[in-house]
This record gives C-alpha cells, structure tokens and sequence, in this order.
C-alpha cells in the first residue's frame, strides 16, 4: 500500500481521503491473505483521520473519563487545537493513555445483575477511534460470515434471521452458549498473537498493548488490568471480534459446520444442530476452541434446548426463541409447510414479537412465515469494495464476482 494508491482510489472512486485509505487496506488484505501490515500509525495521527475520529466520539456523546473533561469542555476549547496536539502526541510517540474510569450499569432483563464499564477520556477515544478506522478494513478481510456484531452493514436483525433460516431446515437442536465475562478475561498474550497475525507495526502493537494494560480506577484506586479488553472503549468490540475469530475459524476449517451452523454476534452465539449427539459434540468444540485465546463457558448458562415441540426456547440477542406450539397451529387452522415453519421472536419477558427482513415488529404472539430464500448480491466492482455492499441477508464474504453481505 502507498499514498499513490490511495490517492489514486480517491480520485477513481470519489472517496474522501481516509475512505480512500480503508479501501485500500482492505483490498490489500483482501487480495493477500498472508500480509503483515507494516506503518500504520502514522496514518492514526493525520489529520483527517482524527477529525473523522471526533466526529464519531462526538455523536456518542459519551460521559467523561478520569480528566473529567466532557465533549462540551473540548469544543469550549477549541476542537482544532484540541486535535492538532493529541496528533502531536501521537506523532512523536509521547502519547499516554489515561487509566479507565469504571462505572457499574445494569444488565437488561437480569434484576439485580450489573455489567461494568471502562470509561476512557474523551482524548483516547479519539485515538482508539482513529486507530479503529485503520485496523478495521484489514481486519475485515478475514472475518467471516458466522459474525455479526460491532461490523460494517451487519446487524442483529441478520443474525436472528440467519438463526431461522437454520432453524427451518431440519436443525431442531440449538447449543445456546454463553461466554463468562468475555470482554473481561480474554488473554492479552493470546490476543495479541491474533493481532500480530496481520500487523507487524511495532508502534501500533506497543499502542494496543498499552490500551490493555492501562488499569482502571475505581474508588480513587487504580487496578493494573491482566486480561481482558476495555469493554466501553471505542476499540473494544474490534479487540473482541478478533479474539473471537478463532471460532469462527476453528468452525470453518476444522469440521464444525459439520456440527451445525455457528450464529456468533461479538460473544453472543447459538450453534443450531440437526439432533442433539451433534449439539454435545458442539459443545465440547467450543469449550476447546474459546480456550486458546483464555475464555469458558458459563456452565450453568450453557444448555441446549430442543425445538422439535416448542416448548424449549432459548436466549439470543435479547430476546427469547422459540419455534410456535403446534397445538396453537392446529387450534388457528394454520397449514403446516414443510421445510418452512414458523419461528416465532419473543423478549425474554415472554411477550413475543416478530423480527421481519426489513426490522419491523408486529404485536404479541404474531408469527412470520420464511417464504422465499435469502436475497443475495454481486459485487460487480474491479476490485473488492469497502465496506462490502449489505443485502441484509446471511452469505459469506468473498473475492470479486463472488456473492456478497452485509
């Protein structure tokens, strides 16, 4: 990659300048599987880069960090001084990221049950912005279709949909998994072995590293951090994403979708079984994949549930899922379709909803019926694209020619 080459794609494509240099990482990692990419942190201190930094900080508006200085404070001040020093800082390797200030918040639908958060300082959610803009298209290349979470044109809503199309092919068993305290205990080691795979910059390794390690205060004290990444923190969901590729990899490449068919949305994922001997064997590989990068299962929030009756749901993405009683379908005169049935979408409240292809809802106890196969689209450009064009429908990613989603 060269500035010629981004400048190039800028002017070919009508890119401003740091899409343009997204493209071209992308399509470098896209077309060269095995690259080390090497001086990109310069490209997290220029100018453009930061001020595309802000403008995502900013429409977060995200409360302060340990400085106590807020959004509010840093456009007081001036927000073009405020990112001509931090790019100073940045340039000369004299940046230093600030401990987390950790919060509490609650979870939704556990009562009682808190998850917590690592507030970074508005000046390092700048820099982790910018860094993300940067290592997200190379990063990219390589994920797979399994994920959803935290990426370009994918959603919950593909997720679900992708779950019950799987669903409605015969798979009746669901291994409903559940990572313990992912974003807190991934292995800094293991996960840096996973970035290093793609980056060798040894400035930005050194500035992801100390992002991992730079503790957090709570109660006016400051704990070094070990493990884990700093959930809250604009860089947090890539770091997860890459932990979590191994799964995604090891079930590409080492017989799990002769399991079933892996759902994953940052460390929410469902493998849905065609009968329950492989959903155990699902299980065990997931134990021994999500080992290698320092994480486990939670034993008791780990189950399979079987669908075949739909009296067994289970928890995905917020909601509860379950396929419709087939009593409720005999009483409603409801013709049975093979290979098409209904699923029904419910919070786990119990009050269901229906998640259609669009991402409407309709009012309790509605069903949707899978009429058609899953829409695809061709990426018709010379080279591939960034991001990839979105269909909103499950598929995989793929060279030029091949059929892309978002």
């Amino acid at each position: 990659m060269s500035a010629v080459s981004a400048r190039s794609v800028r002017q070919a494509d009508g890119l401003d300048p740091s899409r343009a240099l997204q493209r071209v990482l992308y399509r470098s990692a896209k077309s060269q599987p095995g690259r080390r990419f090497h001086q990109l942190y310069s490209h997290v201190a220029r100018s453009d880069i930061m001020w595309r930094a802000w403008d995502d900080v900013r429409s977060n508006r995200g409360a302060p960090g340990v400085d106590g200085v807020t959004i509010a404070d840093v456009e007081a001040g001036g927000v073009s001084l405020f990112l001509q020093r931090l790019g100073e800082q940045v340039a000369s390797g004299t940046y230093r990221p600030s401990p987390l200030r950790r919060v509490e918040i609650p979870k939704p639908g556990r009562p009682g049950e808190t998850r917590p958060l690592g507030i970074p300082t508005v000046a390092d959610r700048v820099v982790m912005s910018a860094a993300k803009i940067v290592l997200e298209p190379i990063f990219e290349a390589d994920f797979l279709s399994a994920s959803y979470g935290f990426r370009p044109k994918r959603s919950a809503i593909d997720a679900c949909e992708r779950v019950r199309i799987a669903a409605n092919r015969g798979r009746d068993w669901v291994l409903d998994a559940d990572v313990k305290n992912c974003f807190g205990t991934i292995d800094h080691d293991a996960l840096m072995l996973q970035v290093e795979r793609r980056v060798s910059d040894r400035s930005m390794l050194k500035l992801l590293r100390a992002w991992l390690r730079a503790g957090v205060l709570e109660g006016g004290v400051i704990t070094d951090t070990t493990s884990g990444t700093p959930q809250g923190s604009p860089i947090s969901p890539l770091l997860a994403n890459i932990a979590m590729h191994v799964l995604d990899e090891a079930w590409a490449n080492e017989g799990g979708y002769g399991l079933g068919v892996l759902v994953r949305y940052a460390d929410d994922f469902v493998v849905v079984c065609p009968d329950r001997r492989r959903a155990e064997k699902a299980r065990r590989k997931v134990i021994d994949v999500v080992g290698r990068v320092g994480l486990q299962l939670h034993p008791d929030k780990t189950r399979v549930a079987d669908l075949r009756r739909g009296t067994e749901g289970f928890d995905f993405l917020g909601g509860r899922r379950r396929r419709p009683c087939p009593r409720f379908e005999a009483r409603s005169k409801r013709r049975p379709t093979v290979g098409s049935l209904d699923w029904t979408w419910g919070p786990s409240s119990g009050r269901s909803t229906v998640c259609c292809a669009a991402g409407g809802t309709t009012s309790v106890g509605a069903t949707r019926r899978a009429s058609s196969p899953p829409s695809t689209a061709t990426c018709t450009c010379a080279s591939p694209c960034w991001p990839p064009p979105s269909t909103g429908s499950p598929g995989a990613t793929g060279p030029v020619g091949s059929t892309w989603t978002g």
